[in-house]
C-alpha cells in the first residue's frame, strides 16, 4: 500500500548507504577487542548498521566536533592516544572532510597494535553535503595511500557501480523537488523503474566489466603491516 511515509524514507535514504549498510554487517566479526572510532559519537548515528560495541572489550568515540558526544575529542590528524593502543580502528565517511588524508591514515596506523586492523569507508562519486567535504578517492587512490601508510588492503567492497549511482542521483533530485505534489507523484512513479534498475546493477556490471570504474563508494579492511 501506497505511504508518503515509507515513501520518504525510500527517498531521503541513499544507495550508497543503504550499500554500505550491509557490507558492514559483513565485517561485524572483525571489530573484536579494543575498538576506536573516528568520526562517531554515543547519539545521532548515521544509517541502520549498529556496531557490535558490546562484543568489543572496549570501544571509543573519537571526534572533533562535541555534538554526537564522542568520549574524546580530537583531531584524525593528531589523535590523542597512544601509540599502538587499539586492535581495530574504525573510519568511516570522515577521510573526505580532513585537510590531510595521508597525514590522518598514519595516525591511524600509529595507534593500532602489531596486525591492527583498520575498517575505513569513504564516497567516491556522491555529492558533496556540506563545505568542509574537501576529497573523493578513487580505488586506485585509495590503494596508494594505504600503502604509503604502512596497510595491507585485505578485503574491499564497493557500494555499486554504474547503474547504483545513477539511481542515487535521481532519489536525490526527486527528494529535492521543493513541490510537495511533485514529489510524492515523481516518486510514487519512479520507485518501480528505480528499483528495477538498482536490482540489475550487479547483473549489468559483470556483463560490463567496466561500468565497475563507477562506484557510489568504498568500504576497505586493512591489516596494519
Amino acid at each position: 500500500m501506497f505511504s508518503r511515509a515509507k515513501l520518504d524514507k525510500w527517498l531521503l535514504v541513499s544507495v550508497r548507504r543503504r550499500l554500505l549498510d550491509a557490507d558492514l554487517e559483513r565485517l561485524r566479526p572483525q571489530m573484536r577487542g579494543n575498538v576506536l572510532e573516528i568520526g562517531g559519537g554515543r547519539r545521532g548515528r548515521r544509517g541502520d548498521f549498529l556496531p557490535p560495541i558490546g562484543d568489543a572489550q572496549k570501544w571509543i568515540f573519537a571526534d572533533i566536533n562535541p555534538k554526537p558526544t564522542p568520549h574524546m575529542r580530537t583531531n584524525a590528524e593528531a589523535l590523542s592516544c597512544k601509540s599502538g593502543s587499539f586492535d581495530v580502528v574504525l573510519c568511516l565517511e570522515v577521510l573526505e572532510y580532513v585537510d590531510n588524508p595521508a597525514r590522518a591514515l598514519a595516525e591511524m596506523r600509529r595507534v593500532l597494535g602489531p596486525s591492527g586492523i583498520l575498517i575505513l569507508a569513504t564516497p567516491f562519486l556522491h555529492r558533496m553535503d556540506t563545505p568542509t567535504d574537501l576529497w573523493r578517492f578513487t580505488e586506485n587512490g585509495l590503494r596508494r595511500l594505504l600503502a604509503t601508510a604502512d596497510f595491507q588492503v585485505e578485503q574491499f567492497y564497493a557500494q555499486g557501480a554504474a547503474l547504483a549511482v545513477a539511481v542515487n542521483i535521481l532519489k536525490f533530485v526527486i527528494s529535492s523537488q521543493k513541490s510537495n505534489t511533485m514529489h510524492m507523484l515523481v516518486g510514487f512513479f519512479a520507485r518501480p523503474f528505480l528499483s528495477l534498475l538498482l536490482g540489475a546493477d550487479t547483473r549489468l556490471a559483470e556483463r560490463i566489466p567496466v561500468l565497475k570504474t563507477f562506484s557510489t563508494g568504498y568500504l576497505l579492511l586493512c591489516q596494519a603491516k
